[in-house]
């Protein structure tokens, strides 16, 4: 597409939690009140119950949400009215598997089909005049990127070392020693 350029995939700041503290200072603060509390719990509820038993499960569940992928931001810059790639978003979205939950005259939201709902895949996309703000996890966006691109001419393949003939190495030997021995006299 001559009319469309992309930006780069950068990381997008992710939603404050816990009345204003950043992500990582509100999931410390859960870690470090929350757990001694779980654990706590669990203990009064089954006190003859091993420590490792109550503790491991524990440390397992708090670790999930690092497994989430990062939010990402794709800027897809347009000549003409932004409005005008929402249908070949909706195709490059549609083959990836995602569906359009809500949509309004500023943004559109879509959701993978299929995946459970503790893990989901959402996608969240601002329409300006000229650009298309898309927010959404990094690997999906690399695949839109890829999938709104098109087919990219591939490059000519480089030639293998046993393909070149005996000239074509003898020649480059002979260039690579009278070009030392230019140095070599330069040095001197």
């Amino acid at each position: 597409m001559k009319s469309v350029m992309f930006s780069e995939i950068v990381g997008a700041p992710r939603r404050a939690g816990l009345r204003g503290l950043s992500p990582l200072a509100a999931y410390g603060l859960t870690m470090a009140i929350g757990l001694p509390l779980l654990v706590l719990v669990l203990r009064v509820a089954d006190p003859d119950a091993p420590l490792a038993c109550i503790v491991l499960p524990v440390l397992a569940g708090l670790a999930l949400p690092l497994c989430k992928s990062a939010p990402g931001r794709l800027d897809v810059s347009t000549r003409f009215d932004a409005r005008h790639m929402r249908a070949t978003l909706d195709s490059a979205l549609g083959g990836m598997g995602f569906s359009e939950v809500c949509a309004g005259p500023d943004g559109i939201r879509y959701a993978k089909a299929g995946v459970s709902a503790w893990r989901t895949h959402s996608i969240s996309v601002r329409i300006r005049p000229h650009v298309l703000e898309v927010v959404g996890p990094i690997p999906t966006l690399r695949a839109l990127q890829a999938a709104l691109a098109g087919p990219a001419a591939a490059p000519p393949p480089v030639p293998r070392r046993e393909a070149l003939s005996n000239r074509e190495t003898v020649a480059g030997a002979i260039q690579i020693s009278d070009n030392a021995e230019r140095v070599a006299g330069m040095a001197e």
